[in-house]
């Protein structure tokens, strides 16, 4: 087994003696040899203990640990958590809340010792265990490859890898081990409760399986590699594909292409959906094919602007030519339109530069006998430039944001006005640009709503001799 395992640590894991590795030892048989293997094999160990306070022999067992790295000289670190409280407090199955508080303890640790890497000791039966667990929740292939033995990045650190040496281990190998080395683990009472999940898969659903094929475990661990040589092949796909569906990917955001993201086949779309969930929730597990579903259809029938609810507070929300996952509670980013900061105004007195928020900036330059240049204005195309018939010597010009009762006389309109949220909402302003958008003004008219044609009124004509040019633009 030593050999076998240092195969494993050096090509695999690719662990070296210079720095530590964490190692999380429960005190049972599966930690106890791993502890004890990488200790034979030289390699500096700090080993964490993580009391979950959930039965009353933890304290004990947490001293049993304590006292096993102390007899062979090696760093001991023990952190303790209410992982009743932590579940109530996150909504969290106990089974959940007790991995993700071990998680959090173990590379919390792993940083302040600046260990190479956090060493757990799952085996080829946890394996089977975790394939089963996804299967029944509904997760795809990626899910059905089960755990791997080197993440990186993971859920918990972008930079120490989770290490699993044993994921090609059986139980009964274990312990062998143990009783060979006479290492005396202690067993946790909760592996028999039937309560939580996996225990249920262990004891009642594996042994109903193997009833049908005896070796149905060994079966389930070689389809879980054969799946992980595909899901590499899929993943590859994947990545080409994302970097053109993908148009941004932010603080709590993936923004995608819907053009791009429609011409993927109904497969990739699943892919890239579960490829921007992990983004925004890389600890979240067993993603189930109904959430994706659910995100498909949304696309397929919406008509205009809309959002849903997805999993673990992501939304996706749809605007036309774009579909946005993101955090519930995230805000999401203006900068890509003209902005200004709300409720503020900026009188316009000279020709020059006006800087405005997220890089972007009005440039007002003087025009001397417009009409000349009339025939240029009226075939402008160009949304974010305009020609207005104003003296900015004569006029009392300005840049403010929307406010409630504000009202334009659209190029056109030969009578009335319309509110100006209308307006936007007619040219497709994004409704979560408009508070901050900048309007011109020349007294108490709009003159130009950037983006969108001219007030009425305010045209070139042959009789023109004063007027301004505005370009809207950002800088990079």
């Amino acid at each position: 087994m030593d050999d076998s395992l240092n195969t494993i640590l050096k090509s695999v894991c690719m662990f070296t003696t210079a720095r530590p590795v964490l190692v999380g030892v429960s005190g049972g048989p599966d930690s106890l040899c791993l502890l004890d293997l990488l200790d034979r094999l030289g390699y500096p160990l700090v080993v964490a203990h993580l009391n979950h306070t959930l039965r009353p022999e933890a304290d004990r067992e947490a001293q049993i640990v304590a006292r096993t790295a102390q007899e062979r000289g090696l760093r001991f670190v023990l952190g303790k958590e209410n992982t009743q409280l932590y579940a109530h407090m996150h909504s969290l199955s106990l089974e959940e809340a007790a991995r993700t508080v071990r998680y959090n303890f173990l590379f919390e640790q792993a940083r302040l010792f600046k260990a190479q890497a956090v060493a757990v000791a799952h085996t080829a039966d946890d394996q089977i265990e975790t394939v089963l667990m996804h299967l029944l929740r509904g997760a795809g292939v990626a899910g059905l490859t089960g755990m791997q033995v080197r993440a990186l990045p993971n859920a918990w650190s972008q930079e120490i890898p989770l290490v699993r040496p044993l994921l090609s281990m059986w139980r009964e190998q274990i312990l062998d081990y143990c009783a060979e080395r006479q290492l005396q683990p202690v067993y946790d009472s909760s592996n028999q409760d039937l309560t939580f999940f996996r225990n249920r898969l262990r004891k009642e659903l594996i042994p109903y399986l193997a009833s049908f094929n005896p070796a149905i475990k060994r079966v389930i661990w070689r389809g879980s590699e054969v799946m992980k040589g595909d899901d590499e092949i899929i993943q590859k796909s994947v990545e080409e594909i994302w970097q053109h569906c993908v148009q941004r990917n932010g603080q709590g955001f993936v923004l995608f292409d819907v053009s791009e993201f429609t011409n993927q086949t109904v497969g990739m779309r699943r892919r890239l959906i579960r490829r921007a969930v992990a983004e925004l929730r890389p600890g979240l597990r067993d993603i189930g094919f109904d959430a994706i579903d659910r995100a498909l259809e949304f696309l397929a029938a919406i008509e205009k602007p809309g959002q849903i609810d997805l999993v673990s507070n992501l939304r996706l929300v749809y605007e036309p030519g774009r579909l946005w996952l993101t955090d519930g509670g995230v805000e999401l980013p203006t900068d890509e339109w003209p902005q200004m900061a709300v409720d503020t105004e900026i009188q316009v007195k000279e020709a020059g530069a006006i800087e405005l928020e997220g890089g972007w900036q009005i440039q007002v330059d003087l025009i001397l006998q417009a009409g000349l240049v009339m025939q240029i204005a009226q075939a402008n195309q160009d949304p974010y430039q305009v020609w207005l018939a104003v003296d900015i010597d004569k006029n009392l010009i300005y840049l403010r944001t929307l406010r409630p009762g504000d009202r334009i006389q659209p190029m056109g309109m030969s009578n009335g006005t319309q509110k100006i949220s209308d307006f936007m909402i007619d040219r497709k302003v994004p409704r979560r640009a408009r508070r901050g958008w900048p309007l011109l003004w020349v007294g108490e008219k709009i003159a130009w709503v950037p983006g969108c044609l001219p007030g009425q009124g305010f045209q070139l004509s042959h009789d023109t001799q004063r007027a301004i040019h505005c370009t809207i633009k950002r800088e990079n």
